[in-house]
């Protein structure tokens, strides 16, 4: 959903699971994958404007990651 400049990998990730978008399928072509994908986006873009959601945006608690460090690999 978003353009990162550095790759997180193996970061400390705080979340909130705030809806059910699809059941998990198996694909017969990338193509489709990638366009349920595409889909899924929107749907969360959508989701997350909602007022319900959009109250998370700025949670200091998903902000806060002090004593948190990467995961070592």
């Amino acid at each position: 959903m978003h353009d990162f400049e550095v790759d997180f990998y193996g970061s400390h990730m705080n979340l909130v699971i705030l809806g059910f978008i699809r059941p998990e399928y198996d694909y017969v072509s990338l193509e489709s994958l990638v366009e349920d994908i595409r889909t899924d986006i929107q749907v969360a873009r959508d989701s997350l404007g909602r007022e319900a959601y959009a109250k998370f945006e700025g949670e200091e608690s998903l902000l806060d990651f002090s004593g948190k460090s990467e995961v070592a690999s």
